[in-house]
């Protein structure tokens, strides 16, 4: 289980990298869908970076989902590899996908946007937008990813198995 960590906690420190290096540079209504309604708004008509700095953006996070993805089949592969049956595979995947979304909750939205502010510094006409006082603006998004992921888990687990 130590390696599901370790590699959840990879997968956390990619993810945090490419949204403080690509949020300044992806288009704006990308970086915008993960932030409150008013801040939204009020950030609609943010001029767009350059094309290329946008590819770039866009790169990293191709590169943070591969290595997602490479993570799930390195979960998947060395569980079958250690005898795991459906129920701890599946334990391996919620355990992953669990810690991930603990640092969203927590690094991301609470720390990232509510505490420091770092996309008022992108996207500054939207300082004085309620949403950034909002710490519950994400709730019912989180919800519905927390109430989902044992789902996809056993789906996951499934098909790991099927292929092993």
């Amino acid at each position: 289980m130590i390696k599901v960590i370790v590699i959840a906690l990879l997968l956390c420190i990619i993810e945090i990298f490419v949204i403080v290096v690509a949020s300044p540079i992806a288009k704006p209504s990308v970086v915008l869908k993960f932030l409150p309604e008013d801040v939204r708004n009020a950030a609609k008509d943010h001029d767009e970076p350059p094309k290329v700095k946008q590819m770039i953006a866009h790169m990293l996070l191709a590169i943070f989902l591969m290595a997602m993805v490479a993570g799930i089949i390195y979960i998947g592969i060395d569980g079958i590899r250690n005898g795991c049956g459906f129920w701890k595979l599946t334990l391996r995947f919620i355990v992953m996908l669990y810690i991930m979304k603990a640092f969203d909750i927590i690094v991301q939205d609470q720390w990232l946007v509510m505490t420091i502010g770092y996309f008022k510094k992108i996207f500054p006409e939207t300082a004085d937008c309620d949403g950034w006082k909002d710490r519950g603006f994400n709730n019912k998004n989180q919800l519905i990813w927390i109430i989902a992921y044992p789902f996809l888990s056993m789906a996951t687990a499934g098909i790991f198995l099927l292929f092993r």
